[in-house]
């Protein structure tokens, strides 16, 4: 059987490319671990950068298994604190108090997001990103500030602080 030129040629090309992008993607792999110098906080006025501590941190710690960095939340029953609010009766979070403290509640999966720790809190605002939602919170406390954002598929937080100053 006798194939024309040009079909040998397209072949060639297509396992060339392939051999080609593999060759490329193993050369091209390297690992690299940056130093990152931990901040405190920024002052958006000035300028000022201050430094936490002089404490350097890694952005790619090594392990040799699954290492959660996070603290762990403790579950106080909503029976237990002494109430709860939210926006509205279709909400995916509210605001627990207990104490005279608050935290952020998961109100369809009956789990606390945050420790009831904040001073004063409430629901800021909700917004999709890539097909996913996400909330954001305000809080306060006597000397500063911030955000908390909560990916509401798996309640992972992010939270911003500032001083008041």
């Amino acid at each position: 059987m006798f194939y024309p030129i040009s079909m040998f040629i397209r072949i060639n090309k297509a396992i060339m490319r392939k051999i080609l992008f593999v060759l490329l993607s193993v050369l091209c792999t390297k690992s690299v671990a940056q130093e990152i110098e931990r901040v405190d906080s920024i002052d958006l006025e000035t300028g000022i950068i201050y430094r936490a501590n002089g404490e350097i941190e890694l952005d790619s710690p090594q392990t040799d298994g699954h290492v959660d960095f996070t603290l762990p939340v403790a579950q106080i029953p909503l029976d237990e604190c002494d109430s709860l609010t939210a926006s509205s009766p279709i909400d995916r979070y509210g605001i627990v108090w207990k104490g005279g403290k608050c935290g952020i509640y998961d109100i369809s999966k009956y789990v606390n997001v945050t420790r009831i720790e904040y001073k004063d809190l409430w629901f800021s605002f909700r917004k999709e990103i890539e097909g996913e939602y996400y909330s954001y919170f305000g809080w306060e406390e006597d000397d500063s500030k911030g955000v908390i954002g909560v990916a509401e598929i798996n309640n992972q937080l992010v939270t911003i602080a500032m001083p008041k100053e």
